[in-house]
């Protein structure tokens, strides 16, 4: 259940936006409340920061950054785009604030195609944002990849659409 869904204009107008979710039976947030920052503007450190820090560190709210991370089509390989967000995500897990807190980078896919091939390949993408980030100076001890395919889609979106295909950075307990 989502509990605010911001408008296309309100996304339009700001740099992120925040939407709180409850997840109900889907693996380890069952029962949890998730507040979601997603970035539809420039990927920036404070905008990361600013994300993972929305919540109380407590085992009923998880904090989480939704971004868009291009990738080739039907492949894990990052886009020069998603490279250049990524060291930006890098700069801002670096950081004091942050240079400590656990990560689990989740892929997710849209509901088009089959379902265990959507489960796989958002599985290597988030493996291969682990692993650049990895590159870029972030502990991978941090970092835990996890791919869901379309199991968690959002709610405001239909199946198929573009916006459902994500990576999220959720600050793990």
């Amino acid at each position: 259940m989502t509990l605010c869904h911001p408008t296309r204009a309100v996304r339009a107008a700001l740099a992120c936006a925040v939407c709180v979710s409850i997840f109900a039976g889907h693996g380890p947030s069952q029962g949890q409340t998730r507040m979601r920052q997603a970035i539809s503007g420039p990927v920036t450190p404070e905008a990361i920061f600013r994300g993972l820090s929305i919540a109380p560190e407590d085992n009923w709210v998880e904090a989480s950054v939704m971004l868009d991370i291009e990738f080739g089509f039907d492949s894990a390989e990052l886009s020069s785009r998603a490279l250049r967000d990524l060291d930006r995500v890098a700069e801002a897990l670096r950081d004091g604030k942050l240079a400590g807190t656990p990560l689990t980078i989740e892929g997710h896919s849209d509901a088009t195609g089959e379902e265990e091939y959507n489960r796989r390949l958002s599985r290597r993408r988030a493996a291969a944002v682990v692993a650049y980030l990895a590159q870029r100076g972030v502990a991978g001890s941090r970092l835990t990849a996890v791919g869901f395919g379309e199991e968690r889609l959002l709610a405001e979106y239909e199946s198929g659409d573009s916006r459902q295909r994500r990576v999220e950075i959720v600050r793990s307990r």
